[in-house]
């Protein structure tokens, strides 16, 4: 009965989140958005647990692995700063994981603590340049946390690069962005250690991020859908009020050209 209610206090915990979330997502983003792989959605084989590494150039970061995540029905589990996550310990009950940075025996034990939230249905998200970073800054000298967890796992492991950015593209806010690299299983034995396997996942979040980088500059944004939509902005309230009463006419269009 115990472990029966802390599971229902843990589900509707994280149902509020979510709701928390997408809500704030939608007060400061004209849009969140996700351009997935072709693997994503529903044809997402969630009996294999899945470590996304990403990108870190902002405060929203882990707010947009979140809802990325929730949109492949998958529960998900974030490494975070052991100091910040002290300072936030709410973050716990929603997947937060904490990870010491010194000495590095303790880095070393919370990595092994974090690689037991990989089950099935369950996304363990890491962002391996280990702080915050300019937007314009590509990732490089990666941390090999990442690498060491899925080396170690003993069982197969989908491994997804994403790339998240923030830009400001013809609206009054700016909108979100999150571009899933192809992922792909990793096989037990495959890597002995995590010195082979680091250069994959370097390259897997370069690409990445190099992809989503040359959508935005081109504003080609037909292979990505919407996961929250946000606010209007000023001058397209407006037209929606004129469409509503009849002062304008034709197509409503929500966004700007």
């Amino acid at each position: 009965m115990a472990h029966t209610l802390a599971t229902e206090a843990i589900r509707v915990t994280r149902a509020g989140f979510e709701r928390y979330v997408r809500a704030q997502v939608a007060r400061h983003f004209a849009t969140a958005r996700l351009a997935p792989a072709a693997e994503a959605g529903a044809a997402w084989d969630r009996s294999i647990p899945t470590l996304c590494v990403a990108n870190h150039t902002n405060w929203w970061d882990g707010f947009l692995a979140f809802l990325v995540g929730r949109d492949l029905g998958l529960t998900n589990h974030v490494l975070m700063d052991a100091v910040q996550l002290e300072r936030y310990p709410a973050f716990k009950l929603v997947g937060a994981v904490p990870l010491r940075r010194d000495p590095f025996r303790a880095a070393h034990q919370d990595l092994l603590s974090a690689q037991a939230r990989l089950a099935p249905g369950a996304a363990l998200w890491m962002f391996p340049q280990g702080a915050r970073r300019p937007q314009g800054e590509r990732p490089s000298s990666l941390a090999r946390g990442a690498a060491e967890i899925a080396v170690r796992h003993g069982a197969p492991l989908r491994i997804c690069a994403v790339a998240f950015r923030y830009v400001y593209l013809g609206e009054q806010l700016p909108e979100a962005f999150a571009w899933m690299g192809r992922p792909w299983v990793l096989e037990p034995g495959r890597y002995s250690h995590r010195r082979a396997l680091m250069p994959l996942l370097e390259r897997d979040l370069l690409d990445a991020v190099d992809a989503l980088d040359v959508a935005l500059r081109a504003e080609r944004l037909g292979a990505f859908r919407t996961l929250v939509e946000g606010r209007l902005s000023i001058n397209k309230r407006m037209d929606r009020f004129r469409h509503a009463v009849g002062l304008l006419r034709g197509r409503f269009e929500p966004r700007n050209g």
